[in-house]
C-alpha cells in the first residue's frame, strides 16, 4: 500500500542533511540537536536498528508525532510503513525516553528563600513573601469511549480531561496531574494529589490557587464576589481603581 518513491529512511536523511529550518519544521529540532538524544538512546542500548527502521527514523517518527499531533495513519503515509510498525516503534521510543527521566529530570529543591520575582517587586513584597508557587487547572480535549463520555464532559459541555499543574516563578512545572475526568471538581484533584501522591508544601509557605480551590493555610485563594481576572482590571483610570481592599488583593493575587 505504501509504495511511494520517497521512503521514510530517505525522507529523514534529506531532513538531516538539508536546510536546518526544514528539519525544525518537521521534527521540532535542528539536525545537530536531533543527533544528541539519538546517540544517547543508542549508546545506552535503549534503541536498536531493525530490519526495516534505523534508530534515526524511529526517533524521527516519534518526534514528528509529538510535534504535530498526527494520527497513526498519517505517519504511515508519511514514512511509508504499516500502522502496526509505526505504533510498535513509537511505543518503543516512548519507553526508551521515559526510562531516562531520573537521569535528566531533576525536581527543584524546596528553596525557602523569597523568590527574586517577589522580593524585588513592591507590588508583591512583602505581602506575598511566603508564596511558594501557584497551582491552576486547565481542560484538555479528550477522546473517550461513548460509555465514558458523561464523566468526561465538563461544565462547558465538551469532552475533556482535567489537568492540574503547579508552576514556579521560574516558569517551571514541577508537578503535573493528568487523566482526571472533565467533570471532576478541581479541589478533588488537589486533595488526591496531597493525600495519595505525596504532594507537600514547605512549612511556612503556601501556594496561590484560584476560586476552584479551598482557602487554607497552605493554599491561598482570592476573595469571592470580587473582581479577580486580569482582564477585568484593564482600561481603568488611575483614580479610584479598586472598590475595596479585597479587590486590590485579588488583582495582586491574579
Amino acid at each position: 500500500m505504501r509504495t511511494g518513491s520517497l521512503s521514510g529512511h530517505i525522507f529523514v536523511h534529506e531532513l538531516l542533511q538539508g536546510h536546518e529550518a526544514r528539519a525544525y519544521e518537521n521534527l521540532r529540532m535542528t539536525p545537530r540537536l536531533f543527533l544528541k538524544p539519538r546517540d544517547v538512546l543508542i549508546n545506552k542500548g535503549l534503541l536498536k536498528d531493525t530490519t526495516n527502521l534505523t534508530c534515526t527514523e524511529q526517533l524521527a517518527i516519534f518526534l514528528h508525532a509529538l510535534g504535530h499531533g498526527v494520527s497513526n495513519r498519517v505517519l504511515s503515509e508519511h514514512f511509508h510503513h504499516s500502522g502496526e510498525t509505526i505504533s510498535r516503534h513509537f511505543n518503543a521510543v516512548l519507553k526508551a525516553v521515559v526510562s531516562l527521566k531520573r537521569e535528566y529530570i531533576n525536581l527543584p529543591q524546596n528553596d525557602l528563600q523569597v523568590h527574586p520575582h517577589v522580593r524585588h517587586n513592591k507590588i508583591f513584597y512583602p505581602y506575598f513573601k511566603h508564596v511558594f508557587r501557584a497551582i491552576d487547572r486547565t481542560h484538555i480535549h479528550a477522546l473517550v469511549r461513548k460509555n465514558k463520555a458523561t464523566q468526561y464532559r465538563n461544565r462547558k459541555r465538551w469532552i475533556s480531561q482535567n489537568v492540574m499543574a503547579a508552576c514556579s516563578f521560574d516558569l517551571q512545572f514541577p508537578y503535573v496531574v493528568v487523566g482526571w475526568e472533565g467533570s471532576t471538581a478541581d479541589m478533588k484533584v488537589l486533595r488526591w494529589m496531597v493525600e495519595s501522591w505525596g504532594f507537600s508544601v514547605p512549612e511556612g509557605k503556601y501556594y496561590l490557587v484560584d476560586f476552584g480551590y479551598a482557602n487554607t493555610d497552605k493554599f491561598l485563594a482570592p476573595y469571592c464576589s470580587h473582581r479577580y481576572h486580569l482582564s477585568e482590571f484593564l482600561n481603568l483610570g488611575r483614580g479610584n481603581r479598586y472598590s475595596s481592599p479585597n479587590e486590590l488583593f485579588n488583582h495582586r493575587h491574579a
